[in-house]
């Protein structure tokens, strides 16, 4: 079973209580810890903002943008064919470190001074969230342009696998396990309400009304769902990923991360 600390969050505020002391309390009430991983995004990579972005005058493949950096706007060359589509991004700035030995460094690409790098988050050492860039939204916290990504916890996340037992089928969701982690660290369980704001009335060619037949002991509700256009947070995408469930089909990616949940 594999959770994140601001995914148990969602459930029990868990945001001053160590890692240490999660690892601790897990193994204490039985949820044995395989691993623990906290993602530190490199520093000097901040959010962007696409001011505008035109085709390269010499390359078909490539786009050039004007990316508001907090401090300044930047031009960067940029390759990933869904910038066009992105408002926010993550940008390694000049003098940012991307692994062991490379460094952002002012650079010309096919006759256009380009000032920074639009990253994916696989450059960023996330695992893979789609093809192309990281188009980031108001998932991971209140947008600041220019604030360093590694300062939202909800992408420099802290990944624990837990090994359970064939009896603990009640912890093979984050709801659960933040159950037993209530109880353990006696902090109460957030107050969630649920709600929907469903405004579809019955019109032509709508189902008015469902009927089973045979014989069914059971109390069962049924709601029929009109999918126009599916859409998943960078958040939700970001912790699919996590649990290595991220598909590219939108409607299977609600439903794992809603049972996972």
């Amino acid at each position: 079973m594999i959770i994140t600390r601001t995914w148990l969050n969602n459930f029990i505020d868990i945001e001053k209580i160590s890692n240490e002391k999660l690892y601790e309390t897990f193994n204490s009430i039985g949820l044995e810890v395989d691993s623990m991983k906290t993602y530190y995004i490199p520093s000097k990579v901040v959010i962007g903002e696409i001011i505008s972005c035109e085709k390269h005058p010499n390359a078909d493949k490539l786009n050039v943008c004007q990316i508001n950096v907090g401090d300044a706007t930047h031009q960067i060359v940029c390759g990933a064919s869904n910038v066009v589509d992105a408002k926010y991004v993550a940008v390694a700035t000049i003098g940012a470190k991307l692994g062991d030995d490379f460094e952002i460094k002012k650079a010309t690409l096919r006759g256009v001074e380009s000032s920074g790098m639009v990253c994916s988050s696989t450059e960023l050492g996330l695992p893979n969230t789609g093809d192309g860039i990281m188009i980031l939204d108001e998932s991971i916290g209140e947008i600041v342009v220019g604030k360093e990504l590694n300062e939202y916890p909800k992408v420099a996340d802290t990944v624990i696998e837990l090994e359970l037992t064939a009896n603990r089928g009640d912890c093979l969701s984050v709801h659960g396990v933040a159950r037993d982690l209530s109880a353990a660290l006696d902090i109460p369980m957030n107050n969630l309400e649920y709600g929907s704001d469903n405004k579809i009335k019955l019109g032509l060619a709508r189902v008015a009304e469902l009927k089973t037949s045979g014989s069914i002991n059971g109390k069962l509700k049924y709601t029929m769902v009109d999918i126009d256009e599916l859409h998943t947070s960078f958040v939700i995408s970001l912790r699919l990923a996590f649990i290595n469930e991220l598909q590219k089909d939108n409607l299977n990616n609600i439903v794992k991360y809603i049972i996972h949940t």
